[in-house]
């Protein structure tokens, strides 16, 4: 999305909204104000050039070029209204990128904004996100009423922001290996390519291990030090991945779309940022105790 400020000179909040407006996009100071609280603006720097009082504070260019492309992404929307909320991930794709643009002060911010909006979306579009979930684990053989217990408890787990584990790890299994209920309950199905299978309980243990660190993004309860030691894993993960993804989609059957390329940078943006998340709940220490959850949960199933 950027390519350096060449060309881009330090503007104060009046500046970047000329520039807004010179783009036929509505901008107020206000808005610029809001930008900065939610994380998609870094605070502007303090200057001083007189005796008395100050002058108005200033973005560098970096961050004037982030807004300006921030009013070219709203234009390009077909909402009326863009909510913060879905720019966020664009801000912390650029932040996992590139060092020299987003500041910690606003990654955390970003971050913070990003948690907060879990759950946050019209009932059609939770249904939806439930129902992929549902086509994408369950076996020919399972039962509506199994796919539809499945689809509520994600749904309402989503929207309640107190996901049952314990229930939507049972529904999952029940979906993922029906046969289990009638026959040999520890014999289970696998998705994904043969170089890494996942049961549906490690699925599970996966989704609670980030839903517990978005609890702590949602305060600002990680150390910028951690923040920065998941984002170098995470680099190199995604890295490792990139180089993986044709055999993985080649390999991985009718869930080879899962690995697809995303063809808009929106999409992208969000396929990086919850790569960071899986990170950054390994790098907290809540990997390891939502498996154990998991493998306790899988023991003690009938």
């Amino acid at each position: 999305m950027m390519n350096g400020p060449a060309g881009w000179e330090s503007g104060t909040a009046d500046d970047l909204v000329a520039d807004a407006l010179g783009l036929g996009v509505q901008a107020t100071a206000r808005m610029i104000t809001d930008y900065v609280e939610v994380g998609l603006l870094a605070p502007p720097r303090y200057r001083k050039t007189t005796q008395r009082g100050s002058d108005q504070r200033l973005f560098p260019p970096e961050q004037r070029r982030l807004f300006y492309e921030l009013c070219r992404a709203k234009q390009r929307s077909p909402l009326p209204r863009v909510p913060h909320r879905t720019m966020i991930p664009v801000i912390l794709y650029v932040w996992l990128t590139d060092d020299t643009v987003i500041p910690g002060e606003q990654a955390r911010r970003a971050l913070r904004t990003h948690a907060r909006a879990a759950g946050i979306s019209a009932e059609d579009r939770r249904r939806k996100s439930a129902n992929q979930v549902v086509e994408q684990f369950a076996h020919p053989t399972s039962t509506a009423a199994q796919r539809l217990r499945l689809a509520r408890l994600l749904r309402e787990g989503e929207q309640t922001r107190r996901p049952d584990w314990d229930a939507i790890a049972e529904a999952l299994a029940a979906v993922g290996s029906p046969w289990r209920g009638e026959g040999p309950a520890e014999i289970v199905r696998g998705f994904g390519p043969p170089q890494m299978p996942v049961t549906t309980d490690q699925v599970v243990a996966m989704w609670e291990a980030q839903w517990a660190v978005t609890r702590l993004l949602r305060t600002e309860s990680v150390p910028e030090g951690k923040l920065l030691e998941a984002r170098e894993a995470a680099r190199k993960d995604w890295a490792g991945y990139a180089a993986q993804r044709p055999a993985l989609m080649r390999d991985a059957g009718h869930l080879a779309h899962i690995f697809d390329v995303p063809e808009d940078q929106e999409q992208m943006a969000r396929q990086r940022v919850n790569g960071f998340l899986a990170v950054l709940a390994h790098a907290l220490g809540e990997t390891r105790p939502a498996f154990q959850r998991a493998a306790e949960r899988a023991h003690a199933r009938p």
